[in-house]
């Protein structure tokens, strides 16, 4: 059903569901163990408690049912390619949910910037996830690529969101120098990943989304460009996510729909997917239906949230099912059930 829905060839409305919290230190039993208030180091994270909680969450989704598979990628609470390229990491307390990066100590520019190398640490440290994680799945479950944040997310966080502006404004030349290496890193680390996941039924997982995708993709986002104007994003992130895409066989890209999301761009740029958000909050699905048409005109649509009854309603009753796959929220397996009836009976 997957295959046949990246051709645009499903026949019926892909439905998936996310259990449980959308919060990384919560969905992970191993969470309650890392330490809060101080930087943190690879040792922070061993890797085989970790594997009794992805098989926790396999088993989880599977009581849910539905068309998609739970992904295993290394633990995803970690900003990996922050840490990577230096930065501090810190989970400040354990009720946030989230680890958070801080900028490089007086950024100064790409020198600051370090090459990819097998020898970093934070490599090893996913390297050990990939490993432990291909032998615990045994092809249980599929494995992918974790999140890593975009440049304009990586940028945000070394400038600052306001001095980023500034930067591009005042310094065009070492803001592009600076993206030029994170997305060398940013590609090489991704390439590490997809070199060490086992193939699933001739694919890979897919982040978060829990979708078999083809072989070769990997997950990738732009949240930090609802900050920047479409020429800015066009000037200063199209260039490198083009790039990015261009260096995988696949690419699914993840957007929330609140603020500026450059949909329009990726629609014309070589993505396997895009993802959209439905936020709370946010506009509805039947404020977001043009955008939701338009993507579906030319791209395979993931619609990812917490969905009302009426989100649900207006897209199984306005959308048509070629391209079109559905990952709700739930609680608990008998709301997934409740919600599979209602829709797929």
């Amino acid at each position: 059903m997957f295959t046949r829905f990246y051709k645009h060839e499903n026949e019926r409305i892909l439905l998936g569901f996310f259990y449980g919290s959308e919060y990384p230190i919560h969905r992970y039993r191993t969470g309650k163990s890392i330490p809060e208030g101080i930087p943190l180091d690879p040792s922070h994270f061993p890797v085989d408690p970790y594997l009794d909680d992805f098989d926790e969450l396999f088993a989880r989704h599977e009581e849910c049912g539905g068309d998609f598979i739970w992904s295993g990628s290394i633990f995803w609470g970690i900003p990996w390619l922050e840490a990577a390229i230096g930065c501090p990491i810190i989970l400040n307390n354990y009720n946030s949910g989230s680890i958070h990066a801080e900028a490089l100590p007086q950024f100064s520019g790409p020198d600051q910037i370090p090459l990819f190398s097998m020898e970093n640490r934070w490599v090893h440290k996913a390297v050990e996830f990939l490993e432990k994680m291909a032998v615990r799945s045994n092809g249980r479950w599929p494995l992918a690529t974790t999140r890593i944040r975009g440049i304009s997310d990586l940028l945000s966080l070394l400038y600052g969101v306001e001095n980023l502006i500034f930067a591009m404004m005042e310094k065009p030349e070492e803001v592009n120098a600076v993206s030029e290496k994170l997305t060398n890193f940013w590609i090489e680390f991704g390439k590490m990943q997809i070199e060490r996941i086992p193939m699933f039924h001739k694919g890979i997982g897919s982040f978060y989304y829990n979708c078999w995708a083809p072989a070769g993709t990997i997950w990738h986002q732009e949240d930090a460009v609802a900050l920047l104007s479409p020429e800015l994003y066009d000037s200063f992130i199209k260039p490198w996510d083009e790039k990015i895409t261009d260096a995988f066989d696949g690419c699914i890209m993840h957007q929330h729909s609140s603020g500026f999301f450059p949909y329009d761009r990726y629609i014309n740029m070589d993505f396997t997917a895009l993802e959209l958000h439905i936020d709370e909050g946010g506009p509805s699905a039947e404020q977001l239906f043009p955008v939701h048409l338009e993507i579906l005109d030319k791209k395979p649509l993931i619609i990812w949230g917490n969905l009302r009854e009426q989100d649900l309603d207006w897209i199984f009753g306005k959308l048509s099912a070629p391209g079109l796959s559905v990952i709700t929220c739930v609680n608990s397996p008998e709301e997934a059930r409740l919600i599979w009836d209602t829709y797929m009976t």
